[in-house]
């Protein structure tokens, strides 16, 4: 015998006492902490994920890695956040020619 369809129960609206607002805690920035500590920590981040990257190649090539696939994200990992530094320090280039060419 086949089941009867049960009606679809509707959604709960969401209400703005709901709604959280996005600070800097969000983003795991604390108030405390400056922009220079924030700075060093993405670099070190940078620099975790090359050094892995380069233990993982390593070992694909002396045969010590599980399988392919671990070097292979390693790799592609440091390359992604290697590429977003790059990008923010040009950024950040740009920012300072453009209030270096302001007029006071």
């Amino acid at each position: 015998m086949s089941n009867p369809i049960n009606p679809i129960t509707p959604l709960k609206p969401i209400s703005l006492q709901e709604n959280k607002k996005i600070g800097l805690e969000t983003v795991g920035f604390d108030q405390e902490q400056n922009f220079s500590a924030l700075l060093k920590q993405a670099l070190n981040k940078l620099d975790e994920s090359q050094a892995e990257a380069a233990q993982a190649t390593v070992d694909l090539v002396t045969g010590q890695a599980e399988d392919f696939h671990t070097p292979v994200i390693a790799m592609e990992k440091a390359s992604l956040t290697l590429g977003l530094a790059v990008t923010v320090r040009n950024k950040v280039l740009e920012a300072y020619h453009e209030i270096m060419r302001m007029q006071i």
